[in-house]
């Protein structure tokens, strides 16, 4: 196996063509190499170390051939190569795997990266957002508590991005060849080159999409067949989903900070329900907050800065006439 019959594998293994024991190889090498330097592993080395295993296959097969049986020898020998071979050159396609994803696999503190399957996973904890930059020069922007996949390689003019989890400021790099497209659980949002927000948490009743500059297209996944299924957004237009009652809302907003706000840090609720407050403010501060005040219907408006956390609950609750405990991270409302 050359050099580039690796690389190949390394190819296969992005497009998630790999078969379930070439994976499972890949990524048991990928999660026991540590590398300070990927900067070493060029074509060299790579050549370099397949003299070794070459090496190594040749003493197997001598040894056999010395010491065992004819034809124990053919299958050990055989297998033997296989194996070698197969070992060296998943390892050194992981350093080559390292060496050119690098930038994206170093993950700050409360951020958890890894590839699986030709993807890269990304997920965020409470109180921490993270910015990454995609392989076609997109930057995206993900706020806390989220989860996000991508396709290591983009390939067949396509780029698609699956937003599990959460919410993401997406900045994307024009291509007219190849549509870049986020998917959530409900929607599918394709844009050619444009900046979009997409706010889709588990624990909230809500779906929103939307667009601060360029054009999207917004297919929802769920009533494909139906009329209407398909919206396009201009900018500082949105649609909503209400996952309750299914009914999807097309709109415009004026103020796109009030969108983009939590990307710098600050809490801006414009009549935000219950369930937006205070998902926000828990993945803003990294608290947990259980409701156990009648008041449930809420529609609160206000913006945040640099206040702290009993500043903000302290306005919250004097505003939903509520009042709160706090025991270190856990907030009980009343």
């Amino acid at each position: 196996m050359d050099i580039y019959q690796i690389k190949n594998l390394l190819e296969k293994y992005q497009r998630g063509a790999c078969s379930s024991t070439e994976v499972k190889l890949i990524e048991d090498w990928l999660s026991g190499i540590k590398n300070d330097r990927p900067d070493h592993f060029d074509d060299k080395f790579i050549e370099d170390q397949l003299s070794v295993a070459q090496s190594r296959i040749n003493a197997i097969i001598d040894q056999q051939a010395v010491f065992g049986p004819k034809k124990q020898y053919n299958w050990l020998a055989i297998a033997a190569s296989i194996l070698v071979v197969a070992t060296v050159s998943v390892t050194i396609g992981i350093l080559y795997l390292k060496k050119h994803q690098g930038n994206q696999l170093a993950a700050q503190p409360g951020v958890k990266q890894y590839i699986s399957n030709g993807y890269v996973y990304i997920q965020t904890q409470k109180g921490i957002t993270d910015h990454i930059k995609l392989p076609d020069g997109s930057f995206i922007t993900l706020n806390s508590s989220s989860n996000l996949r991508y396709p290591v390689k983009f390939i067949n003019h396509k780029r698609p991005v699956y937003l599990d989890e959460g919410e993401a400021l997406f900045d994307v790099a024009k291509d007219k060849t190849s549509p870049f497209t986020v998917y959530t659980p409900k929607f599918a949002t394709t844009a050619l080159g444009t900046a979009f927000n997409i706010r889709s948490y588990a624990k909230e009743h809500k779906v929103s999409i939307s667009l601060i500059h360029g054009k999207i297209r917004v297919d929802d996944l769920q009533h494909s067949a139906k009329p209407g299924a398909t919206k396009i957004l201009l900018p500082h237009q949105q649609i909503v989903l209400n996952k309750v009652s299914g009914l999807v809302v097309k709109s415009t907003f004026k103020d796109e900070t009030l969108i983009t706000a939590w990307k710098d840090g600050i809490l801006s609720f414009q009549n935000a329900t219950m369930d937006e407050v205070i998902n926000s403010i828990q993945n803003r501060f990294n608290v947990t907050i259980t409701n156990r005040s009648s008041r449930t219907d809420w529609s609160y408006t206000g913006t945040f800065k640099d206040e702290s956390l009993n500043d903000v609950l302290k306005t919250v609750c004097l505003t939903e006439g509520i009042s709160c405990t706090i025991n270190q991270n856990s907030i009980t409302l009343k």
